[in-house]
């Protein structure tokens, strides 16, 4: 009897500790490793080409935050925000509770999102159909930490 009460307080344990198989597959902590912004159809700046530093992002069930530092020519930007978001199959919404720019708190930003294994692939603004605005876009590319 003290063999399956300790064989059964094993097994129970073990199920406790797996990973739920319902999270998202964006959970856990990514690091840019590019970025473009396109302008009037030109790329106007490149990371880590024209621009330098880096940048971590981390997703939890429903929040997000990311922080990191860029340097262009001499300047130095820190870089950070958080929230919460919500992701449909490639369609992802974050809304912006803080931002190191003012104009973003309180915004809700649409983005269409592709994971690939461990790469993430950003592109934003887009609209309510995933449609990126050509006029002026991003295009991040963000790696899985291990």
């Amino acid at each position: 009897m003290k063999t399956i009460n300790f064989l059964s307080l094993i097994t129970l344990m073990i199920i406790c500790s797996c990973k739920n198989g319902n999270q998202s597959p964006i959970q856990g902590a990514w690091q840019l490793v590019h970025e473009d912004h396109i302008k009037g159809g030109k790329i106007t700046a490149v990371f880590p080409i024209s621009i330098t530093g880096g940048e971590i992002k981390m997703w939890s069930e429903h929040n997000f935050v990311f922080v990191g530092r860029f340097k262009q020519d001499t300047i130095f930007t820190d870089s950070y925000g958080g929230g919460t978001y919500t992701l449909e199959g490639n369609r992802y919404e974050e809304y912006v509770q803080y931002h190191s720019v003012p104009d973003y708190v309180d915004q809700t930003v649409k983005i269409k999102l592709e994971i690939m294994n461990d790469t993430i692939i950003q592109t934003y603004p887009v609209d309510d159909n995933g449609q990126v605005n050509k006029n002026e876009y991003y295009i991040e590319k963000w790696a899985r930490l291990k």
